[in-house]
C-alpha cells in the first residue's frame, strides 16, 4: 500500500510579513502574520488613529498632548520636545516657525479656496428647495462674477503666503 501526500507547496508562493501582492484583483499584505486587504484608506487611518507606543522612542502614548503631537509631527510629545529642543540649539528655530506658519497659511488657502467653490455651485443653482418641499427660482445667482471674486481674493491670499514665505 503506497502512501499519498497532499501539498501546497509549490502552488502558491511562500509570502512573508509586510509583503504586498495581488490576488483574484485585491491587493493583500501580511501584518501581524495574517492575511489581510489592503485598502485604499488604509494610509487616512494611519495618519488619523494614535498608536499605542511611538514610533520614535517606542514609549506609551498616554499623554494628553500625544494625540495632538501624532496628527503634527507623527511622534510623541517627549519626542517633540526633544525635536524643538535639537532645533532651539542649533538656531534653525526661525527657519523651522517660518516654515510650519506657512505650511498652515498654505493649507489655509486651500480649504478657503475649496470652501468657496463649493459654496459657489451650490448658490447658483436655478432652482432651490424649502423646507415645505416647493421650489424656489433665484435669479441674481451668476456664477462668472461669483467666480471672478473668488479667483481674485485667493489670488490675494496667496500672494501674502508667497510674500511671506520669501522674506
Amino acid at each position: 500500500m503506497s502512501k499519498l501526500f497532499v501539498t501546497t507547496e509549490g502552488k502558491r508562493p511562500n509570502y512573508k510579513e509586510g509583503d504586498v501582492w495581488t490576488e483574484n484583483g485585491k491587493d493583500w499584505t501580511i501584518k501581524n502574520g495574517l492575511k489581510r486587504t489592503v485598502s485604499r484608506m488604509d494610509a487616512a487611518r494611519k495618519q488619523v488613529f494614535t498608536p499605542l507606543a511611538c514610533p520614535k522612542c517606542g514609549g506609551s502614548m498616554k499623554h494628553s498632548l500625544d494625540a495632538k503631537m501624532w496628527t503634527y509631527n507623527q511622534r510623541c510629545y517627549s519626542c517633540t520636545i526633544d525635536m524643538e529642543h535639537e532645533i532651539i540649539t542649533s538656531g534653525r528655530w526661525k527657519e523651522y516657525e517660518r516654515a510650519r506658519i506657512t505650511a498652515n497659511a498654505e493649507a489655509f488657502v486651500e480649504d478657503m479656496e475649496m470652501t468657496l467653490n463649493d459654496y459657489i455651485q451650490d448658490s447658483v443653482s436655478k432652482t432651490n428647495v424649502t423646507e415645505d418641499g416647493l421650489l424656489e427660482s433665484w435669479k441674481d445667482a451668476d456664477k462668472g462674477v461669483m467666480q471672478a471674486i473668488v479667483d481674485k481674493e485667493v489670488s490675494e491670499l496667496k500672494t501674502k503666503v508667497e510674500n511671506y514665505k520669501n522674506d
